[in-house]
């Protein structure tokens, strides 16, 4: 926390600020730098971020998507040197540019080129390992990075902690460290994370996570999820735009649960109830839950546990379950007093109530 407050005391001094992501930009380093650049803009920021192309599959974010300068600026050192005239041609296939000199003389190491040529009080790094990795940028404004205080925010163990503040966390992505940042910079009575920006942030977690399917993926994972989810992250317009080939259905359920996951603490398990309206919503199916638990099932391979209940829509009304549990004990105690079929790990039952709460109250007195 004492580095999110050194950060967002240093951002809150600058007014012109610039946010390099790496050359090579990828989801996670892209969407956090959308997300960044749209939080600066509302704080009153002159904030500018460096994208050469947004990919395709990212054109989802052309709300949060900034007007990049198209300048390219050339200088010229004229000290000891006297220009009488200008004077420039220019045809389909070349510009030339004409200097009349009434003293000195002009050589290579007078003339540079810049893409950019304005006075910055900051320049944040979103994903870089080195300055290297800015690519042609920094080779053409070399003296931007060395005369700018730079924010050096990255989660790479590599990072050659360039900058004048380094916030590297190797444990989190991009996007959960800008959350948890945006967080503490927005106002009690001014919210900066908006829909936009915590769809934004969100593709990045999911990016980052490679869906949640990296092995990698630790539990805070998800807790940031759900609470991007809460504040309006579209998960359903995600994933249509990044993994096309599951159905609306099956993504409107999978981000039903993970808005409604909850973590017990006591029991280490995380659950999640579903009732029937949550179906009707999502426009989906019970079926539509045996995608939902592989996804769960790969998302929570380093988590104990975790269960999910749902309103059965047969008649009469029936609660049944799921629990994924790589604790033994806990399925044996499921199977000892519910009826259920048991598959590796997972326990699929049949819990005759049919208020949902009361059956998720006396699964956890028994497990």
């Amino acid at each position: 926390m004492d580095d999110l407050i050194q950060v967002k005391n240093l951002i809150g001094k600058s007014q012109n600020i610039l946010i390099v992501p790496p050359q090579e930009i990828e989801g996670d380093s892209l969407a956090s730098a959308l997300a960044l650049f749209s939080t600066l803009k509302k704080l009153g920021k002159n904030v500018n971020v460096v994208i050469d192309k947004i990919p395709d599959k990212f054109q989802f974010l052309t709300s949060l998507q900034p007007e990049t300068s198209r300048d390219f600026v050339i200088s010229l050192d004229t000290a000891g040197k006297e220009i009488a005239q200008l004077r420039y041609e220019r045809n389909d296939s070349a510009l030339k540019i004409y200097l009349t000199l009434n003293q000195g003389a002009i050589n290579k190491k007078d003339i540079s080129f810049s893409s950019f040529n304005q006075k910055l009080d900051l320049i944040i790094t979103l994903g870089v390992t080195s300055l290297d990795e800015v690519g042609s940028f920094f080779e053409q404004n070399p003296h931007v990075f060395y005369e700018t205080p730079i924010l050096n925010i990255d989660n790479h163990p590599a990072n050659e902690n360039f900058g004048q503040l380094n916030l590297v966390d190797i444990t989190s992505s991009l996007a959960e460290t800008l959350t948890s940042l945006i967080k503490l910079m927005e106002a009690e009575d001014e919210a900066f994370l908006d829909k936009d920006v915590a769809t934004s942030l969100l593709t990045g977690v999911i990016c980052a996570s490679q869906n949640f399917r990296d092995p990698k993926t630790r539990p805070h994972v998800f807790e940031t999820s759900a609470y991007l989810i809460e504040r309006g992250g579209d998960h359903q317009r995600i994933i249509q735009y990044l993994y096309k080939q599951k159905s609306v259905a099956q993504i409107n359920l999978l981000g039903k649960v993970l808005e409604k996951l909850g973590f017990d603490e006591k029991r280490e398990l995380y659950l999640a109830t579903l009732t029937e309206k949550d179906f009707t919503d999502c426009r989906a199916s019970s079926k539509d839950l045996s995608f939902v638990i592989e996804e769960l099932k790969v998302n929570f391979r380093y988590l104990p546990n975790f269960l999910v209940l749902w309103e059965s829509r047969n008649s009469p009304m029936m609660i049944k379950g799921v629990l994924y549990s790589s604790q033994k004990d806990k399925i044996e105690k499921i199977l000892e007093n519910y009826e259920g079929v048991t598959k590796g790990s997972s326990t699929i039952f049949l819990v005759k109530e049919t208020d949902l709460e009361a059956a998720k109250e006396k699964i956890l007195n028994i497990i």
